[in-house]
Formats: structure tokens, C-alpha cells, sequence
């Protein structure tokens, strides 16, 4: 995970500020989170909200695309609703799945 403190280190306050006061977390999961990432891997975030506009979702995207091209790495950001998140995470595989290997990356532990 080391190769990516930099991209999360602008990603993480980026979309703590794009989603304040609705933002509840923000988790890695799939094959960074793993440590079998390859050179072709894209980095796998969720982010957990309680609610979003479309402007939001719009800074987002262009904040993604922003860090892509200065990193060269494909990012793979996936706004998840929180209630729905909570609700389903041990029924759903997906769900499931960035519970048990995800990384929790904010807040901070």
C-alpha cells in the first residue's frame, strides 16, 4: 500500500470536504487492501454517505480524474449508502467482502 500513501493522502480530505456532514467512512477493499495488487490494479474505494447531491458526485469525479492523470493509477470510487451499507453488510457478498478485507481509511482509528 506503501505506492499509494501519496494519491490517498490528497484523496482522503478531498472527499471528506466534497461530502461533509454526510460522509461516515471511507474504506479500501479488493487488491490493495489484500496487498496482491499488480502493477495494472486499480485501487478500490468505498465511500460510505448518508446522502449526496448531484454537485457532489460531480466533484468527486472530477477529483478522481484529476488524481488518475497525476498518478497515472486507475482509482475506483464507489459512493455507497450508509443505512443501506449497514442493512445488508452481512447478507450481501459485496457488502460483505469490504467489510472483512477493507481497510478502513477514515476516520482515523
Amino acid at each position: 500500500m506503501e505506492n499509494y500513501t501519496n494519491l490517498l493522502e490528497k484523496l482522503i480530505p478531498e472527499l471528506v470536504r466534497i461530502f461533509q456532514g454526510s460522509i461516515t467512512s471511507i474504506i479500501l477493499y479488493g487488491s490493495v487492501a489484500r496487498g496482491t495488487q499488480t502493477e495494472e490494479s486499480d485501487i478500490d474505494i468505498a465511500v460510505l454517505v448518508g446522502s449526496y447531491t448531484k454537485e457532489m458526485h460531480e466533484q468527486m469525479t472530477d477529483l478522481v480524474v484529476d488524481l488518475e492523470l497525476e498518478y497515472d493509477k486507475v482509482l475506483s470510487v464507489l459512493l455507497i449508502d450508509y443505512d443501506k451499507f449497514t442493512e445488508w453488510e452481512n447478507v450481501m457478498p459485496f457488502y460483505k467482502n469490504v467489510k472483512k478485507e477493507g481497510i478502513v481509511l477514515w476516520p482515523a482509528a
